[in-house]
């Protein structure tokens, strides 16, 4: 019981993570590149002669939060989409073009929050030039380069938000390619995934990312789910207004509570149900207004629950 409730902190690894890049315009969005294949390795696994922060953003953090999310230069997905839709979307192009980068992580914890998700809006300047993406859908060309798409080190609070972290500036960069064969689909290269050896030949998507530990126990989960916020419109708002309502205007309530004796009015109140069960319907009626106006007056009242 005592464990319930006072949370001890856990880990809190990632365990599943998948990877998605929309295309968006006027007409719609289409997805071009997604995969669910990413391997997840903690940084207690990984050979300690493997620098992952050479520029010292971890060193604040619990080794035993760390994970290296390693993923799929191939899309899991084939590019399916008919000719007709291609060719219109590809129209619209030439109107508006946004590129959308989105990582999901799946966690066990917090309950309601296993599942976090990080969208990135690429800006304008980070963007290919709309031509480039059209020529790569008409199939003039195979790839396009798109800039500053996601950082390469974030961490995912005890809370389930995912926050940059505070030092960490670096972006990544990477190519979008169409493949073509008896199937189409889409790969996204990530251009600096050299600099760390053990994706192997796992060059896609790459991140470092910290885990946040979370609280375990009632109060624990409690705070996680709901945050400190929750928790004070829950119990101080909600439970506070409660007990307020219970005790407010006891003053108005003292005549009619913890009367000296009260033997005098559950005898009217016995008549009256006698009364009824006889039929005496008028003598019930007269037994009732008597006991109205005991309680209407309060000089009456203290005269009929008077102690012996």
């Amino acid at each position: 019981m005592y464990s319930s409730g006072n949370p001890t902190n856990i880990a809190n690894p990632i365990k599943d993570a998948s990877v998605r890049i929309d295309l968006k315009t006027i007409d719609g969005r289409l997805t071009l590149f997604e995969t669910t294949l990413c391997k997840k390795l903690s940084l207690v696994e990984l050979d300690e002669h493997i620098d992952l922060d050479p520029q010292g953003y971890l060193t604040a953090y619990n080794k035993d939060d760390i994970q290296l999310i390693c993923c799929q230069a191939d899309g899991s997905i084939s590019w399916l989409v008919p000719p007709i839709v291609q060719a219109r979307f590809v129209q619209s192009l030439k109107w508006s073009m946004n590129i959308i980068f989105s990582w999901q992580f799946n966690r066990a914890r917090p309950k309601g929050k296993e599942v976090v998700k990080y969208e990135l809006i690429l800006q304008d300047q980070d963007l290919p030039r709309p031509v480039e993406v059209m020529e790569v859908l008409n199939g003039t060309s195979n790839s396009f380069r798109i800039y500053n798409v996601y950082p390469r080190y974030f961490r995912v609070t005890g809370s389930g938000d995912v926050r940059f972290l505070e030092q960490a500036v670096r972006l990544v960069t990477g190519d979008l390619v169409l493949n073509h064969g008896s199937l189409e689909w889409w790969s996204f290269h990530d251009i600096d995934a050299s600099n760390v050896s053990v994706c192997g030949e796992l060059a896609g998507p790459m991140a470092i990312i910290v885990s946040e530990e979370t609280p375990q126990g009632i109060l624990g989960e409690t705070l996680s789910k709901f945050s400190i916020w929750g928790l004070y419109i829950t119990f101080v708002l909600a439970v506070g207004r409660f007990i307020r309502l219970q005790c407010a205007d006891l003053r108005m309530r003292i005549p009619f509570e913890n009367l000296p004796s009260c033997d005098r009015l559950l005898a009217i109140c016995e008549d009256i149900y006698a009364a009824r069960a006889e039929g005496e319907l008028e003598v019930e009626e007269v037994l009732y207004w008597i006991l109205v106006k005991i309680y209407r007056s309060p000089h009456m009242l203290l005269e009929y629950t008077k102690g012996d």
